[in-house]
């Protein structure tokens, strides 16, 4: 029969069987959109594929990066226009290049994730969900829990102490203003895991002292 101290370290522990969770430095980042190098911090520990991360990226226009002078070709976190520029509303303009050693096709004011020696992905795809083609798409959009893996890391195993940057994909920025604002809760699930797995020992360790 397992002991009772030992299902609290169960339930502590379960939370981080199936990968842990990239926590945002105080649970939200500002990404300026005005350089290439974004904003970078560094995850502790071995990073997998398995690992998972989940955020909002914040609406309101004044979150939302604009790429062309006055305010002008600003865009949601899947690069879909939200206030018209050079293209309208509601559509994406797409550039070849490089991120992280990542080569690939990008649009013109999405979020990039990048994280050292694996690459780099676009972290919202333009879709019809995230507002491709309406004329009101949304001006901020979330990122449901996901597998490092699932959102186009591929399934690396042992990234020690990597850092992680956020960038807004373009290839100018002395014009661009403003920047995206991500915010991250942490699931109420998680926080109810661990908080009864801690209280549980710590139950535990006051009868252990009272016996002693």
């Amino acid at each position: 029969m397992t002991s009772k101290p030992c299902l609290c370290l169960i339930a502590l522990t379960a939370g981080s069987c199936f990968g842990a969770s990239i926590l945002l430095p105080g649970g939200s980042l500002s990404i300026p959109a005005l350089n290439s190098t974004g904003v970078t911090f560094t995850y502790t520990g071995t990073l997998t594929g398995a690992d998972t991360i989940s955020f909002t990226q914040v609406g309101g226009t004044i979150n939302d990066p604009c790429l062309q002078s006055g305010n002008l070709y600003c865009t949601n976190g899947a690069g879909i226009i939200t206030t018209a520029g050079s293209s309208g509303i509601g559509a994406t303009t797409t550039f070849g290049g490089a991120f992280n050693g990542t080569n690939g096709t990008w649009n013109y004011g999405a979020l990039i994730m990048e994280i050292s020696g694996e690459g780099a992905v676009q972290v919202f795809a333009a879709n019809l969900a995230n507002g491709l083609g309406s004329g009101t798409p949304p001006t901020g959009l979330t990122l449901n829990t996901i597998s490092l893996a699932s959102l186009g890391f591929g399934s690396f195993t042992s990234a020690l102490n990597p850092t992680i940057t956020f960038v807004v994909a373009d290839t100018f920025y002395p014009d661009n203003s403003r920047g995206f604002l991500l915010s991250q809760v942490p699931e109420p699930s998680t926080l109810w895991l661990f908080g009864s797995a801690l209280a549980c020992l710590a139950v535990f360790r006051r009868r252990s002292l009272r016996r002693g």
